[in-house]
């Protein structure tokens, strides 16, 4: 409060005159301007001191009052406080430093109040002694304290007090005024004949002045110690404290509690978002004999589970919420024990879909990657979840579920263990519609007995397209038929097809595959049409079409399978699916979503753009939060109009992961050089620049060919004289040894991996590494965290339940494997800035109290390391914000121009920092892990 107030509801709407933190920050803030411009303060002060209450502390109360002291002992310029009221001890002296010091002749200035005093000091025998002793008590302690105006100018304290005339109000003070006015006037004409240094000076001595102390040397003070502790000794043992040391898991969750990059403690959680997670869907888990896609593909086999697809006279259907929805609206962030819930839900409530899509595509490598959880443990809870219904990946060819190819055997085991896992539809695709790309993996598919679902990506629009016409996909069907596929789908990933382009594109696929294979529509919504597209699907024949539930479509995601259910019942190929039994899960997702709200693209509708820029879907939300991770949200629309040029300046090609990864990586990269897509056709604009090694990759061949090629000078422009593949890049690579590798890393981890992680570190090496390393270094039980505290943290006072821990995890993170079912963690307190930047941490686990010292974060965009002096040519900046994912060199060792130093990384988007000539490295500023800004030096080579 900067305010009091003179009735008693003003003085309560002004907190009685008791200063905050925020308060004491606004002084601060005038203060510095006012020495800024060489101005005089004058502060008044009327207040019974600052703010005594646990919020106050935790907003930092002590660091605010220190601070301005320190602030007012070091001010240039003359300081004039007159107490006009009340003053009480330092929340009041927090304002009140002055070089000449005024009082009002009815003020006081205490410590202590004399009635606070008089209460905790006086004995009386009943009520009625204390209504006779009370008042006189605290007149005594009154003037034994010094609180009045003239005992405090007698003793140095107070430089004038100024009288006030008995007859005059808070509203009407003229013959006060005047003398407030004189004593004011006076004090300013006197200390401008000083100089900066002597109003330090003078303001130093006057308060030092006001305190006793002794001198001592250091044997003086080394003797009083000796006395003291002597006399410590002689006292009464103190009881022994509890043992506050803190397990891995509070440590963990402590400091998160300050650094979480959206920790509720400090401001930075969404206003509105929740607390604690939703209840999972009360629904009845009830079994099922009806005959089912996941029935008979059980029973019978893939190539049965067709033909009964066929036969069906309904449209089937397939709930991408578990997987695609989320990855489109939410970046890919939900977490398995969201996924989970809900799951149990969807076994029962939408026991008749086809499918639920639930892995693959981005969610393995994001599970490891922001999630810290393992997604082969995702797979198995979700499909114990989900008995009744076929589970459904998708999986990118050569390239799994990576960006990059990898050796077939990788592949191949890779489809081995997850058939084993629980999946039983693969969705096969190639990012440029290659079948030899997806060949491999078509066939290992069909090797565990599992439905080999291939792809035909739409882009681009049948109806009006010279290359991506009728006859280009009915060749692509042909050759995906003839391979072995059990269903063909049409994957719509960026929402382009039309409702004039249904019947072209059905024709087409039944005129490469024939009658007999189904047929899987998928699209997005980011255009609002394409619900539209679904219903014309489903009158044309379709057989199976990707839904969301409600809560989880539309935008970028799936069209609402709760609408579609609601607009075809009672016509023909009706789905036989009631809208309204699908409400609990609805509004489960619908609270779900909330929890999730940072990773919004902050779309609120629909968009036709999306026929312009053509990113697909599943890649909005992601590029989104890419781009603002880098400091380029104001920039959205120039990224996309970006993203369209570069997909021109390669040729118009099939834009799906992982090659549309690339088209948003050069997008992104250019945006934050200030550069144009074709700019990359001028040397002089790009000359010394390391482009993103996706696009790299992409131009080497490492993700295979578009059927057309690359444009000639584009390519040149790219690979800079690299040589480029020209054989499958995954035939380039020598089988992966699985043996050697699970002992090699079981020795490098220290425990022995199973085939799962083996898989995933022969995919994600550097980003599996990052996994066990945090497990290693922060805790393994981040998954068991519920999602407002891994993403939020804790506020003061809120309290989390984590179910019952596997036994080893517990040991691990507890240090003791708990009986108790529940683990209860409550954020206590708080504590105050001490030295360094420190605060201690309090949380109560269960019923016992931990303490963790945990330094506070540096000021708001405050960057702690060095900045490269763009002048010096010994300097080596970061090419862009982000973190260091490897550091290749050392101090003292030699570097040629060229040699890659350092990858420096933003989400998923990588840049190689290169050495910009000879030299040695004089220094190094920074290592793996470190953030960086834009600019930030990291080393110096001489």
């Amino acid at each position: 409060g900067c305010g009091k107030g003179h009735t008693p509801g003003e003085m309560q709407a002004h907190n009685y005159g008791m200063p905050s933190p925020a308060g004491y920050r606004t002084a601060k803030r005038l203060m510095e301007m006012a020495d800024r411009f060489h101005l005089p303060i004058i502060t008044f002060v009327d207040t019974c001191g600052a703010w005594p209450s646990f919020r106050a502390e935790e907003a930092g109360q002590s660091e605010a009052i220190a601070t301005n002291l320190r602030i007012m002992a070091g001010l240039a310029v003359p300081m004039i406080t007159m107490v006009i009221g009340e003053g009480g001890s330092g929340g009041a002296l927090g304002l009140a430093m002055g070089n000449r010091l005024g009082m009002l002749s009815q003020a006081y200035y205490g410590v202590i109040s004399p009635e606070g005093a008089a209460s905790i000091l006086g004995r009386y025998k009943d009520e009625k002694h204390k209504l006779e002793q009370f008042p006189q008590d605290c007149y005594a302690l009154a003037k034994a304290q010094n609180i009045y105006a003239y005992q405090l100018r007698d003793l140095g304290v107070v430089d004038q007090v100024v009288y006030e005339d008995s007859h005059e109000t808070y509203n009407n003070f003229p013959q006060t005024l005047a003398r407030l006015a004189k004593f004011l006037q006076d004090a300013l004409i006197e200390l401008s004949t000083l100089k900066p240094e002597q109003l330090v000076e003078q303001r130093y001595a006057k308060y030092r002045a006001l305190g006793k102390f002794i001198e001592m040397d250091t044997e003086q003070r080394q003797a009083t110690l000796r006395k003291l502790e002597s006399e410590v000794s002689t006292k009464k043992a103190r009881p022994v404290k509890p043992d506050t040391t803190p397990c891995r898991l509070v440590t963990y969750l402590a400091n998160q509690v300050l650094h979480s990059e959206r920790a509720r403690f400090m401001g930075l959680a969404p206003p509105k978002v929740p607390t604690i997670s939703p209840q999972a869907p009360a629904v009845e888990n009830v079994s099922t004999k009806a005959i089912t896609a996941k029935s008979i593909l059980d029973a019978q086999g893939p190539q049965a589970m067709a033909k009964w697809v066929r036969s069906q006279e309904r449209v089937l259907l397939t709930d991408t919420t578990m997987r695609d929805a989320h990855q489109s609206l939410l970046a890919t962030r939900v977490r398995t024990i969201d996924l989970v819930q809900g799951a149990k839900a969807a076994n029962t409530l939408l026991c008749d879909a086809f499918s639920f899509e639930c892995w693959g595509g981005a969610t393995f490598d994001v599970a490891y990657r922001f999630l810290n959880e393992d997604p082969w443990d995702r797979l198995r809870q979700i499909r114990a979840a989900c008995p009744n219904v076929c589970l459904q990946m998708l999986i990118r060819g050569a390239n799994a579920v990576g960006y990059t190819s990898y050796p077939d055997n990788v592949v191949v085991r890779f489809v081995e263990l997850a058939a084993k896992n629980g999946m039983d539809i693969f969705r096969i695709f190639d990012c440029f519609n290659d079948l030899n790309q997806m060949k491999t993996c078509i066939d290992a598919v069909r090797k565990t007995g599992k439905v080999a679902e291939c792809c035909v990506c739409y882009t681009s629009d049948i109806t009006t397209s010279s290359v991506y016409n009728a006859e280009y996909y009915t060749n692509l069907a042909k050759e995906l038929c003839d391979a072995g596929a059990h269903t063909i789908a049409i994957k719509d990933m960026a929402g382009l097809m039309k409702p004039s382009g249904v019947v072209p594109i059905l024709n087409a696929i039944r005129a490469g595959a024939g009658d007999d294979i189904p047929i899987h529509f998928h699209t997005h919504c980011t255009s609002s049409a394409s619900l539209a597209v679904a219903m014309e699907m489903t009158r044309q024949g379709c057989d199976i079409i990707d839904f969301a539930i409600a809560s989880m479509a539309d935008l970028t995601s799936q069209p609402s399978l709760n609408a579609f259910c609601a607009a075809m019942a009672g016509m023909p190929r009706d789905p036989k699916i009631n809208y309204l039994a699908l409400e609990p899960l609805d509004v489960y997702w619908m609270k779900v979503r909330e929890m999730y709200a940072p990773f919004e693209t902050g779309m609120l509708s629909g968009s036709a753009r999306v026929y312009d820029h053509e990113i697909p879907g599943g890649q909005y939300a992601n590029l989104f939060v890419q781009c603002k991770s880098m400091g380029l949200g104001d920039r959205w629309e120039e990224v996309l109009d970006a993203y369209r040029d570069v997909n021109q300046l390669f040729g118009d090609i099939v834009k799906v992961t992982p090659s549309s990864k690339c088209v948003g990586d050069l997008a992104l990269f250019l945006i934050n050089k200030n550069l144009k897509a074709f700019d990359i056709l001028d040397p002089e604009k790009t000359k010394n620049i390391d482009y993103p090694d996706s696009v790299v990759g992409l131009f080497e061949g490492r993700l295979g060919f578009p059927h057309r090629g690359f444009p000639d000078e584009v390519t040149s422009a790219i690979l800079q004289g690299k040589p480029k593949l020209t054989i499958r890049p995954s035939s380039a690579l020598p089988p992966a040894d699985f043996t050697k590798t699970q002992i090699e890393l079981s020795d490098k981890y220290g425990v022995q991996l199973d085939d799962e992680r083996v898989m995933a570190a022969l995919l994600y090496p550097k980003v599996f590494d990052d996994y066990m390393n945090f497990c290693a270094t922060n805790t393994a039980a981040a998954a068991f965290l519920p999602t407002p505290i891994f993403w939020y943290s804790f506020s003061i006072g809120q309290t989390a339940t984590i179910s019952k821990l596997p036994s080893e995890i517990a040991q691990k993170e507890l240090g003791s494997t708990l009986e108790s079912e529940e683990i209860t963690l409550t954020l206590k307190r708080v504590g105050p800035l001490k030295a360094g930047r420190m605060r201690t941490i309090v949380f109560q686990v269960n019923d016992k109290e931990q303490h963790v010292e945990v330094k506070n974060p540096a000021a708001e965009g405050e960057f702690d390391g060095p900045m490269a002096d763009t002048s010096n040519p010994n300097h080596l900046p970061s090419p862009m914000p982000g973190m260091v994912d490897k550091c290749h060199i050392e101090v003292g060792q030699s570097v040629v121009a060229g040699q890659e130093l350092f990858i420096v990384s933003a989400l998923k988007m990588e840049v190689k920092v290169r050495a910009p000539r000879d030299g040695k490295i004089d220094k190094l500023y920074v290592e793996a892990r470190d953030k960086l800004v834009e600019g930030a030096l990291m080393a110096v080579i001489s």
